[in-house]
């Protein structure tokens, strides 16, 4: 026998895994790709003189931190019939094993093992620290100074590679979105997608469409109120939050883009979400977070993208989107936190001033919340938009609008006592519903059932074909079972729906449309107080005022103020809640024409 034949009896034998790793499943076919990158490593094990052990592969970014490899593994979903003994994790622990399963490891290159250099060099210290070498099909199998070089040659190509995708990708994100295409993502809630063809015309022929956003008729009411009761209204997040889940049908909660996430209720933080989503301006904005190096992080807002122009119907106007902005730096300035028990005040505590209308006045100019002030024996409520909020004020507000709360409070008591509570309110009532145009105040409920009506008969073809399934005969036992649990789910979804379509029938068969009789109906449920209401003590004022959920907005430059209230039924009533003026009312002094106005008005307030 020669030495060469000896030498290769003694040489052990050269045992390969195989590491391969396709991008995320919707930039690459991961069959197609797995396949081929396993084709060039066996060719490149066979002219080295080895076999493949094993075969280790993922669907992942790889430009992700070595230690989150394999977390987000998107394989589900695919038929791939390479068998797989793992992922990177389970790669990195085999190789450690005593003995190791293989002593090599093999890659199509090194960017299919990571796109980030520290990953890569990381991965290498490992392999040669566990005794296994690492090898690529595009280098030389020995180790030497020209491989080495050309090893990290490779890294920086694969970096830059990456780099410069990301930036065009970038660059392509920021160009569609000053064009106005929604960029990818499900619709903030209170839209709906448009699909329009490809600019493109190879990808319109492959069936590709862009997308804008069109309003949901269903949620997008439910938007606007949300922006109303924060900005206009008297509650705060928790009764928000409270009055949308009171009424699921109507206020429909958001669904998240992994339904297994899904809550079914409504929560202060989907709140807080759509109030500081500036997509309901009627712009696309693009990069409100750093999803792929911040892990969802907000980022500042000189780093959003916006089109050029508004893309799609408003539902809010950019100076109400600036308006939330203020009063949410305001309220996280204006909160204080109270001394612990036991922790003695740096000074007496004084009495605390009670002001009639907290909460429940604003300023016409800057449609922002006045705050009161107290001066001697006193009370006035203010706005000064140097000490209290500083965006989204007009050039032209006044430095101070002050009011005083007796003409405040002569006026509202006034226009009270003798449209609400005075005997000749339903003569008044009945004047003005004369005078303007209502629109249905169902109609919110009727589009949500024209959206049940599609979801059942959806349900009702996917429930058909299942049905058809189990009719075939050459379907195994186990898949006669996982049909039947199908029917199941998809029969209780129906019947879910249904039921909550039957409520909303009954909701709008009980709507009356606003008329004498229905609003004559609310105030006749209410005392006949005329004069003695503005001698109530405050206490019980205030208590008026909340049970009619008082709003006053003043006008300085006219000396004006625009009340709006709501009456609400009895319980044992089966009147529904409406505004008062209802919809599509603006009674006045004179009494104005029809038009389509929604807010009572009571002028003459002169100070």
């Amino acid at each position: 026998m020669s030495a060469l034949s000896v030498a290769a009896a003694t040489q052990p034998e050269r045992r390969f895994a195989a590491a391969l790793r396709c991008s995320e499943e919707e930039l690459q076919n991961p069959d197609l790709s797995l396949d081929r990158q396993l084709r060039n490593c066996e060719a490149a094990v066979a002219r080295w003189g080895g076999r493949i052990v094993a075969v280790y592969y993922e669907v992942e970014t790889g430009t992700a931190d070595l230690r989150d490899r394999g977390s987000r593994s998107g394989l589900a979903g695919f038929d791939i019939p390479i068998p797989r003994a793992g992922g990177m994790p389970e790669l990195l622990r085999d190789a450690s094993r005593t003995p190791a399963p293989f002593n090599h490891v093999v890659a199509e290159s090194i960017n299919r093992l990571a796109r980030n250099s520290l990953a890569a060099f990381q991965l290498e210290d490992h392999f040669k620290k566990a005794g296994v070498g690492l090898h690529c099909a595009n280098e030389p199998f020995e180790t030497s100074f020209g491989s080495i070089v050309l090893r990290h040659i490779n890294v920086g190509l694969a970096v830059g590679y990456h780099h410069e995708l990301m930036t065009a990708s970038r660059q392509g994100f920021e160009a569609g979105t000053h064009q106005g295409w929604h960029m990818g993502g499900v619709a903030c809630y209170g839209y709906k997608l448009v699909a329009h063809d490809h600019p493109n015309p190879h990808k319109r022929r492959r069936g590709l469409v862009r997308h804008t956003l069109d309003l949901d008729p269903v949620r997008a009411p439910v938007v606007r109120r949300i922006f109303d009761e924060y900005l206009h209204g008297t509650r705060g997040f928790n009764e928000i939050r409270d009055l949308l889940n009171s009424d699921p049908d109507r206020f429909p909660p958001p669904t998240p883009p992994d339904p297994a996430r899904a809550l079914g209720v409504w929560s202060k933080s989907s709140i807080r979400e759509i109030l500081h989503n500036p997509k309901y301006t009627g712009y696309q904005v693009w990069n409100r977070r750093a999803r792929k190096q911040g892990r969802g992080r907000p980022n500042p807002p000189d780093a959003w993208v916006w089109s050029d122009q508004p893309s799609h119907p408003p539902i809010i106007s950019k100076q109400e989107h600036q308006q939330v902005h203020a009063k949410a730096q305001h309220n996280a300035r204006s909160r204080r936190t109270a001394p612990t028990d036991g922790a003695t005040p740096a000074q007496p505590t004084r009495r605390r001033t009670e002001y009639l209308f907290r909460s429940r006045l604003w300023c016409a100019i800057c449609g922002l919340r006045m705050w009161g002030h107290r001066r001697k024996t006193s009370r006035w409520y203010g706005c000064q938009p140097s000490h209290q909020r500083g965006a989204g004020i007009p050039p032209t507000h006044p430095p101070l609008v002050y009011l005083n709360e007796r003409p405040l409070l002569d006026a509202v008591t006034g226009f009270l006592a003798t449209n609400v509570y005075g005997p000749e309110r339903h003569t008044y009532w009945n004047a003005r519903l004369a005078s303007a145009d209502t629109p249905d105040p169902a109609a919110p409920a009727r589009a949500r059932a024209c959206e049940l009506e599609r979801e059942i008969a959806d349900l009702h073809a996917r429930l058909d074909r299942q049905i058809r399934n189990l009719e075939d005969d050459d379907v195994s036992a186990e898949f006669r079972r996982r049909v039947a649990a199908r029917v199941t789910t998809l029969e209780h979804d129906l019947a879910a729906r249904h039921d909550t379509l039957r409520k909303l029938h009954a909701e709008i068969d009980a709507t009356p449309t606003p008329n004498a009789a229905n609003v004559g109906r609310l105030l006749a449920a209410l005392p006949l107080l005329a004069d003695a209401l503005p001698e109530l003590p405050p206490a019980d004022l205030r208590r008026v005022f909340d049970s009619l959920d008082l709003r006053c907005v003043y006008d300085p430059a006219a000396h004006a103020l625009d009340l709006t209230i709501t009456l609400v039924g009895s319980p044992d009533d089966d009147a529904q809640v409406w505004d008062v003026p209802p919809a599509g009312l603006e009674p006045a002094h004179p009494a104005p024409e029809a038009g389509a106005l929604s807010r009572l008005s009571y002028e003459g307030l002169l100070l």
